[in-house]
């Protein structure tokens, strides 16, 4: 990891439109700021920076539709490294989590987001990455679509929990994590994510030719188990869900239950050359299916 990146701060928001839920997580970039300033991890619907939040896609609007918003440094969304640095068996005790600010009354579903807590440690790459929380997580109730990405979205959810990190080439992970109804509704929202990988490359190149870029966009499945899959998507990113310019995201789900898990790290190519090895996608699966 030779090069360097000017230092930058990455904020993570909360996006609503006209008062209703549109986005789930944004990267954006600020120049002249130290990665201890950044933004907290998500906050309640409409909270967002104006400084480097991109705008939120409007329910029912597809990415491609989505207005050109600000300018961002080059950079992919990646979670670094050649493998997580705890194996299952070495994962903490998942049933607590004190640093998160939990919905009231939230019950049993609360409960079962909070046991799917991840620690820095546990991300891919932390040798290389050095993850670091950015905040204490945020739970709230969600009655809104969740959008991961500019290929996912995501109906049903009731509760949602989000953790953001940063690692040391300012580069963002994060972790949400829904709760629903039941099992058959998080398993049909673990579909909804399926469907919305598979078509993940031509959605992409959409968004690329609209915003006159070279459609490059490539989306490989990595991984897979009985109830998880991972994909890794290479390509030249517009600024909006995603930073802009050159870029690795790597996106993970599980489903457990009546909770899905998803985690994206990014490698942005203007921090830091890609040291993630592919291989260890499955280590990661099996991470968050703990």
């Amino acid at each position: 990891m030779s090069r360097t990146a000017a230092p930058r701060r990455v904020r993570t928001a909360v996006l609503a439109t006209a008062g209703v839920l549109a986005a789930a997580t944004v990267y954006g970039m600020a120049q002249h700021a130290d990665a201890s300033d950044a933004p907290l991890s998500a906050s309640a619907a409409g909270s967002v920076s104006a400084e480097a939040a991109p705008a939120a896609t409007p329910a029912g609007q597809t990415p491609s539709e989505q207005p050109a918003t600000g300018t961002v440094t080059p950079s992919p969304s990646a979670t670094a490294g050649k493998s997580p640095a705890k194996s299952p068996a070495q994962s903490p005790d998942k049933s607590k989590d004190k640093g998160s600010k939990a919905v009231k009354g939230g019950g049993v579903a609360v409960e079962a987001l909070e046991a799917e807590r991840v620690e820095p440690a546990q991300l891919p790459d932390n040798a290389q990455q050095k993850w670091k929380e950015l905040a204490p997580a945020v739970t709230q109730p969600l009655a809104q679509e969740f959008q991961l990405n500019e290929c996912v979205s995501v109906a049903g959810a009731t509760n949602w929990r989000q953790q953001a990190f940063i690692s040391s080439h300012k580069t963002p992970a994060i972790q949400n994590s829904l709760s629903f109804k039941d099992e058959a509704a998080a398993k049909s929202a673990y579909q909804q994510v399926l469907n919305g990988m598979d078509s993940c490359a031509r959605t992409s190149q959409a968004l690329q030719k609209q915003y006159k870029l070279t459609p490059d966009a490539a989306v490989q499945q990595t991984t897979t188990t009985d109830n998880g899959r991972a994909w890794s998507r290479r390509w030249n990113g517009v600024q909006g869900i995603s930073a802009s310019g050159a870029q690795t995201n790597h996106i993970y789900v599980v489903q457990r239950g009546a909770v899905l898990t998803l985690l994206t790290f990014d490698e942005w190519d203007s921090a830091a050359p890609s040291s993630y090895d592919l291989r260890s996608d499955a280590s990661v699966l099996a991470m968050l299916a703990g």
